[in-house]
């Protein structure tokens, strides 16, 4: 995922930014199966803590993608070309519309959507709602157009606490008055609840050239701030697990806080990894990752559909038969769909 409009100009000159959509997106696959153990596993028990572990922790790849994202858009309208076009919202646009599309008839298949209402149609196109994954899409089109609103920010390279306090105060700001005000649905599909995360990628935009040598001071930083937001966060991730209610304004300022610094530390890990062995696989999946995350759902409701395979093997050989065909599925239907041409209409890019 990420940006596709930027991804032709870094494939070659940043390698490392494949090889972090590529932990993403594999952070992504993990998080999701294990949402779907969780439901199976006794509550409680050594896999129960090992899931639930692994799967709050990883709920900063959503927001890690728009970080990256905020990036490339970043260096992109930087380097030239209309702030607004049609080839700048095509890649995001068309895949989301295409597989709300495609989601709308496998819940039809399946039995399980509702009358298509006005009020529904809206609420699915909206809000991302026609399945639980398509919300990245719309934060991904509003992240285009908001980024060429921020230009005369990036032209004037603001200090970092300039772009840092005012973003989290804004996100503030609009918890509070959507608890006591506004109760929008689905705050989730709002690209204001992850300012915080977004912050953090404007104040780098200017330092991509030299990220590498400035990565060590960041890291560090990062890593201070990913240890605070764990501790205010996730005690509460696991009550909120097991439906105990829990403190959400701690909750959600302890998960700005982490997710913003875990998407930063995931950039010292991508190029520390893009020097090593792994770096081509990663950097496949990275290339592929927006396919891999559209495909993926399928795959895991699809498994859900046949218990009687994998699940007997045991919750270990099965979490991990979820997670390879979960990557493999998908991405073999990319490789197709690009030797068929058609990988433009279902994904944005050729």
């Amino acid at each position: 995922m990420g940006a596709s409009l930027a991804a032709t100009v870094v494939h070659n000159s940043l390698p490392w930014v494949d090889v972090y959509r590529g932990l993403a997106i594999l952070g992504v696959l993990v998080a999701h199966v294990g949402g779907r153990f969780l439901r199976e596993v006794p509550q409680d028990s050594e896999y129960w803590w090992f899931i639930a572990t692994f799967n709050r922790l990883l709920a900063f790849v959503v927001p890690a993608f728009l970080f990256l994202s905020t990036l490339l858009i970043g260096m992109s309208l930087l380097r030239s070309g209309p702030p607004y076009s049609w080839s700048r919202l095509r890649p995001v646009v068309v895949p989301y519309l295409v597989w709300t599309g495609i989601y709308l008839l496998f819940r039809f298949y399946e039995g399980t959507l509702p009358p298509l209402t006005p009020e529904r149609i809206s609420l699915y196109l909206l809000w991302g709602k026609s399945y639980f994954h398509l919300y990245y899409m719309v934060l991904a089109i509003q992240l285009v157009l908001l980024m060429p609103l921020l230009l005369p920010v990036l032209r004037r390279k603001v200090p970092a606490w300039a772009i840092l306090l005012p973003s989290f105060g804004l996100t503030l700001a609009f918890y509070w008055a959507n608890r006591l005000y506004w109760q929008i649905p689905f705050p989730g599909s709002t690209l204001i609840w992850y300012l915080p995360t977004l912050a953090v990628g404007l104040t780098l935009v200017h330092h991509m050239p030299r990220l590498e040598a400035l990565m060590p001071r960041y890291r560090v930083w990062g890593l201070v701030f990913v240890g605070l937001g764990m501790a205010l966060y996730l005690p509460l991730a696991y009550d909120a697990i097991r439906n105990i209610p829990v403190n959400t304004f701690q909750y959600q300022v302890g998960y700005w806080i982490y997710s913003s610094a875990a998407s930063l530390v995931l950039v010292s890990l991508a190029l520390g990894l893009a020097r090593t062995p792994l770096s081509p696989a990663l950097q496949l999946l990275g290339r592929y990752s927006l396919q891999i995350y559209l495909i993926h759902p399928l795959v895991i409701r699809l498994l859900e559909r046949t218990p009687h395979f994998p699940e007997p093997l045991g919750v270990s050989p099965a979490f991990a038969i979820y997670v390879a065909l979960s990557l493999s599925i998908p991405l073999a239907v990319a490789i197709l769909a690009r030797w068929l041409r058609a990988s433009r209409l279902l994904f944005g890019r050729a």
